[in-house]
């Protein structure tokens, strides 16, 4: 899945795509897949084909992840920025798992 993330994010970002920084957006890649799988708590009893599953029925949300997570370079833990009359904010890593309606797996104890 990694190596199809990169790809797509390379025709995604087309002439933005620094490929001198490609070491960033793999780590930001594996960054946005830990989120993920943590986020989705996977009990110990799901075996690597059942969560490899998931997550590509979820590879938008994935996808989203790894821009986020590339986007946020340089500008961690900030809610707001603003420079020469341009004001930005950031949506949390928290409402894209809300936009792509993920929760975690639910068990019974």
């Amino acid at each position: 899945m990694e190596l199809e993330l990169l790809q797509d994010l390379k025709s995604y970002l087309g002439s933005d795509y620094d490929s001198d920084q490609e070491f960033l957006v793999v780590f930001c890649i594996k960054r946005a897949i830990s989120s993920y799988k943590n986020q989705r708590n996977f009990p110990d009893y799901y075996t690597q084909e059942v969560i490899e599953q998931d997550m590509r029925k979820h590879y938008a949300c994935i996808f989203d992840l790894v821009l986020y997570w590339c986007n946020m370079q340089g500008v961690e833990f900030q809610n707001s920025h603003s420079e020469n009359s341009t004001s930005r904010s950031w949506m949390s890593e928290s409402d894209i798992y809300t936009m792509h309606k993920i929760i975690p797996i639910g068990r019974i104890v």
